[in-house]
């Protein structure tokens, strides 16, 4: 039979950051800088203390705003004291975005860490998504992606884990990620790890023979991060031998943990969706999840068309508007928004923003398709309509002219195309 001594407690220091949730991102903004503030200065002051945080948008706000604290960062990441994990833009919604916009939340994401820090994350996050589609395994191993952690939907009462919360998380092309749910939650105060100590090796979701476990501590959802009170008072636990061994630590050396300890055909698998959370809250705010779909389906049109564009004329592409549009949306897939769980003033915000990342899109397809039409003949006798159609495969559909076209020709039209068909 197991005693405390026989498993390793992996102590996540973590403060979870909604940038938007019940206030407004330039609340968020200043959550990210003090939370990021407040773990440099624990990590100065404990050797042992490891800090783990995700979102590639946090670090490039602070890039802007205090490039030093970025550079205080590159030395903890460089010394395996400061754990990036994630790989994506912002933690977003995992069931409402499309697949090319979860792809694109991991380009950008994971183009930006290794640009910063001169690494990709090989753990993605998001524990506080309320769901996660099972496409995802697919996506996260494609962007270098091994693991995964989430939290929702929680094993206590939404989802079942027959075998125990910690599995292969397998998509329909054979892809997989070695994934585990935290234990309770992503935050503690001191008092509330302390009191987990007592029961984690107990927590009925283990796999058989799991002797790793994560712990996370830290004040969250308004940022915080861990404080100097929780930290000693995890010091102090560490020479209690009632208790497991107590390890600072990060996720990766979880997951190593688990690798070295289990024979991995042996681990347990799960090939579908992992529902469900918040239900209620894909039936919220429809207006945003409208904006969040047309916003995508016309940047993609944007990227498409400027592909055409350089390649038959060698226009310039114009991947910084593009870029931005993306980030722009990126950003408001956040689960908190796009699930519809924020507060009313958040959502004016949104709309804007939603509303630039469309309106830069549809400039960018108005000047290529403008510069297109004109290379094309339109001088036969009528009145001539181009009609583009900028989806990567061939269709069929109804087209309507405007009615400006038509209406001078008298009762009977004729249409032909260019070949008097």
């Amino acid at each position: 039979m197991a005693v405390p001594s026989d498993y390793t407690v992996h102590l996540i220091g973590h403060g979870h950051i909604d940038p938007t949730w019940r206030w407004r991102w330039t609340e968020g903004f200043e959550e990210v800088r003090s939370t990021f503030t407040s773990a440099l200065q624990r990590l100065n002051e404990y050797d042992d203390v490891v800090f783990t945080a995700s979102s590639a948008c946090f670090y490039a706000w602070l890039q802007e705003t205090e490039p030093d604290l970025i550079d205080e960062i590159k030395l903890r990441v460089d010394e395996g004291r400061w754990e990036i994990v994630g790989g994506m833009w912002i933690e977003p919604d995992c069931n409402v975005p499309s697949g090319e916009a979860f792809i694109r939340q991991g380009i950008l994401g994971q183009q930006y860490f290794e640009k910063t820090f001169g690494k990709r994350p090989t753990t993605g996050f998001n524990p506080d998504s309320f769901g996660h589609a099972g496409t995802l395994p697919q996506i996260l191993s494609k962007l270098g992606m091994e693991n995964y952690v989430f939290m929702r939907p929680m094993p206590e009462h939404e989802m079942n884990f027959p075998e125990g919360a910690t599995f292969w998380w397998l998509a329909n092309d054979g892809s997989r990620v070695l994934t585990t749910a935290i234990p309770e939650s992503y935050n503690a105060t001191r008092e509330e790890v302390l009191d987990r100590l007592s029961r984690v090796t107990h927590w009925p979701h283990l796999i058989k023979d799991q002797r790793h476990l994560l712990c996370f501590y830290g004040i969250g959802n308004h940022g915080g991060g861990p404080t100097k009170r929780t930290i000693e008072a995890l010091f102090n636990a560490q020479r209690d031998e009632s208790l497991p061994k107590l390890t600072f630590s990060s996720v990766q050396h979880f997951f190593e943990g688990i690798r070295a300890s289990h024979q991995q055909s042996a681990l347990p698998t799960i090939d579908t969706d992992l529902q469900h959370h918040a239900r209620g809250c894909y039936a919220a705010h429809r207006g945003i999840k409208l904006l969040n779909r047309r916003a995508e389906q016309e940047i993609a049109t944007a990227e498409r068309l400027s592909a055409i564009s350089t390649t038959i004329h060698g226009r310039p592409y114009p991947a910084e508007s593009l870029d931005q549009s993306w980030r722009d949306l990126l950003y408001n897939q956040f689960h908190d928004i796009l699930a519809g769980t924020s507060t009313e003033a958040s959502y004016e915000d949104a709309r804007e923003q939603l509303g630039r990342a469309r309106f830069t899109a549809r400039e960018v397809s108005n000047t290529v398709i403008q510069s297109l039409a004109s290379d094309i003949d339109t001088s036969e006798e009528g009145n001539s309509i181009v009609v583009f159609n900028p989806l990567p495969w061939e269709t069929q559909t109804c087209v309507e002219a405007p009615p400006h076209v038509y209406t001078e020709l008298g009762d009977t039209i004729h249409i032909v195309d260019d070949n008097g068909r």
